[in-house]
């Protein structure tokens, strides 16, 4: 089977899954093609691995992408052309871009499958974009079927009146891949909070924990990794002791070294469809503490891989916190259970699998065949 995977984000999450997705494929037996940002920070593993590419020049700011759209045509002729010279059939777009939709919208014109990757049914509070909405509501309407990650999502999308496949998020490749189970130490016990900072993530409520373990013993140490406004916590954090913040872009490279060097991955959100920060955790072997979000509670078993808080609070967090790190058996029973987990149930070959059944029951509808 032909396949273009496609996402023109430049760096972070998205680019990575859309070149996981690509290998998978590719080992699968498919020949697969790229259409990618050529500012996209893994072009290059794309080329060392033989994987076809079409990529276009997108932007480096609100300036630069408000401009872009004047290139716009000539983006949508190129990868017009691009996929008719190939006899691509199938297009898969891993993670949606502002772009997509005039592009996808030239899609019915010819019988390409369309299979679009959904991660969020909605815009999370305070990220809300009219503008944004419009644009990712009229790729979806565009869309043959759709991909989502968890069925908290594909329950929300209901009413999109298209096939829904659930394919939950594969565990990221950092380092090189050897990982044993960790113990809990009776030294200071590294928490770690991970990913860009915005308010739905609720560093907030992590750090009221934190303050009430500090008020309790010094055991604890929290390590903030992440770019993002941290103004809103400047001023309590300042009061805290053992607090380290890595305000900044986190390169790949670097990944797999920070959970290594952590004891408890904390997931504090008031808000997800899911965390891919989580599956990464997972594979390194990190127990993570999570409070319980309809979609996280997809990702996490409670009391084998991970451990839920009771509720959205601080107090519950604490508790939640306290629980895995006084139970030192509960801690290498979880980190154990973690390993085996992201490497039999969240590979990158049973998303690639699910992904070609999908297509084959696209093009298997009436209009397509």
């Amino acid at each position: 089977m032909k396949i273009m995977v496609w996402h023109l984000g430049r760096k972070g999450a998205g680019p990575k899954y859309n070149f996981e997705m690509a290998m998978a494929l590719q080992n699968e037996g498919h020949e697969v093609h790229a259409c990618i940002s050529e500012q996209a920070e893994n072009y290059q593993d794309y080329i060392k691995n033989g994987i076809k590419v079409v990529s276009f020049n997108t932007y480096n700011g609100s300036i630069s992408a408000l401009l872009s759209i004047l290139r716009l045509p000539f983006i949508i002729k190129v990868f017009t052309a691009y996929i008719h010279s190939h006899n691509i059939k199938n297009i898969y777009c891993t993670m949606p871009h502002i772009w997509n939709c005039f592009i996808s919208s030239r899609f019915a014109e010819t019988k390409i499958n369309y299979l679009l990757t959904i991660h969020d049914a909605t815009q999370h509070q305070g990220e809300e974009n009219v503008i944004l909405n419009w644009l990712m509501n009229r790729d979806r309407r565009n869309a043959d079927g759709i991909v989502v990650l968890t069925e908290h999502v594909k329950e929300l999308l209901k009413n999109e009146n298209k096939p829904i496949y659930v394919i939950p998020h594969p565990a990221f490749s950092f380092g090189d891949g050897k990982v044993t189970p960790k113990k809990i130490n009776n030294k200071t016990i590294k928490l770690i909070f991970f990913g860009r900072i915005h308010p739905y993530k609720g560093l907030d409520i992590l750090i009221d924990a934190y303050q009430s373990l500090c008020k309790k013993n010094d055991r604890f140490s929290l390590s903030i990794y992440g770019a993002g406004d941290m103004t809103p916590y400047n001023k309590e954090i300042i009061t805290l002791p053992r607090v380290n913040v890595h305000n900044r872009w986190i390169q790949d490279s670097e990944i797999d070294l920070i959970m290594k060097n952590h004891d408890i991955c904390v997931i504090p959100y008031r808000d997800a469809s899911q965390s891919g920060v989580i599956p990464t955790a997972l594979a390194c072997g990190l127990p993570v503490v999570a409070t319980p979000v309809a979609g996280l509670k997809e990702q996490i078993e409670n009391g084998k891989t991970g451990l839920f808080a009771d509720n959205i609070t601080s107090k519950a967090l604490l508790e939640a916190i306290e629980n895995l790190a006084n139970n030192q058996s509960l801690y290498e029973y979880i980190s154990s259970n973690a390993i085996l987990y992201a490497k039999n149930e969240m590979g990158w070959d049973r998303a690639a699998k699910s992904s070609i059944k999908a297509f084959e029951e696209l093009a298997s509808r009436p209009s397509h065949g």
